[in-house]
């Protein structure tokens, strides 16, 4: 029993170690993507910030506000994703072997799901304040000089429940998200690689599609949750208001602003940021779990 329970230690670190590494290499290579995402679901952006595509965005940022502003506000989450990609993995390892009664839970829908959104609230319990401090520098015309500016100031004067403010919105986001996520993967990862050895391209194609499709699904909720993080002016201006909280006033505020439309903001650029991220990440991910398993046999 006292080896069963190394043994079952080690994996966990070993899953652990391999989603820390997921998430640098994750936020390293995607970050551009999100800060024009995020700059898309504006409600009231700026004439110089609306974006027709992702490409145009990236193109006109780079040629207007320099290169170096792609990457404004990543080493906050940069940091924060270490430990909120370690726990996010390691935690979706543990519960679906525990939730489903075995070693992979490869056909187990109900159990991939319930341990996907349990992984992903623990993810973002770690990871909300460095989002609302990234979106806050992301947004065209941030005032802040750093992340740790940004940090300060809302720190100073809107008091350390900003930083959570939008957390209920994020786990209504990120629930579902994380559910369809996990099952369409592993779905998918049944026919491709019922093994469960690493194959690059079986993790690429599968991450690729469930990334895709949960990401699209979960768009308008997103479009509350980037409100809720930027509390942007001039949507507080028209809607006569000091502060938006809470889902249901994002909502409103959305449908009052832009209609049904509204919270389809980004669309695209969310789902363009998802599905090469998911391919990413589970590839990186499976190859450091397999290597430091490999490594520790």
């Amino acid at each position: 029993m006292e080896h069963e329970g190394i043994q079952d230690f080690s994996k966990i670190s070993h899953q652990a170690m391999a989603g820390a590494i997921t998430g640098l290499v994750e936020y390293s290579v995607m970050y551009p993507i999100d800060l024009i995402k995020t700059r898309m679901q504006t409600l009231r952006p700026y004439s110089k910030a609306n974006y027709k595509s992702v490409f145009g965005g990236l193109l006109k940022i780079n040629s207007e506000e320099g290169m170096l502003r792609l990457f404004r506000g990543m080493p906050l989450p940069l940091v924060a994703s270490i430990p909120a990609h370690a726990l996010y993995y390691s935690t979706y390892e543990v519960m679906k072997r525990m939730l489903s009664g075995t070693e992979f839970g490869t056909k187990n829908p109900i159990a991939q799901s319930a341990a996907g959104a349990l992984a992903i609230t623990n993810h973002n319990i770690v990871m909300n304040p460095a989002d609302v401090v990234k979106q806050r520098m992301q947004i065209y015309g941030s005032p802040y000089k750093s992340s740790f500016h940004c940090l300060k100031s809302i720190l100073k004067s809107e008091g350390v429940i900003a930083l959570y403010r939008s957390l209920p919105t994020q786990m209504a986001i990120d629930a579902p998200y994380g559910a369809l996520h996990f099952v369409i993967y592993e779905t998918i990862q049944n026919f491709l690689n019922p093994s469960r050895a690493f194959d690059a391209k079986s993790h690429i194609l599968s991450g690729a599609i469930a990334g895709g499709f949960a990401a699209a699904a979960t768009t308008p909720l997103d479009v509350c949750r980037t409100l809720l993080n930027t509390q942007e002016g001039a949507v507080l201006g028209e809607a006569e208001r000091n502060k938006i909280r809470g889902l249901f006033p994002a909502l409103v505020t959305v449908y009052k602003m832009q209609g049904l439309k509204g919270f389809t903001r980004g669309m695209k650029a969310r789902v363009m940021h998802h599905v090469p991220s998911t391919a990413i990440c589970w590839c990186v991910y499976e190859f450091f779990k397999h290597y430091f398993s490999e490594k520790g046999n």
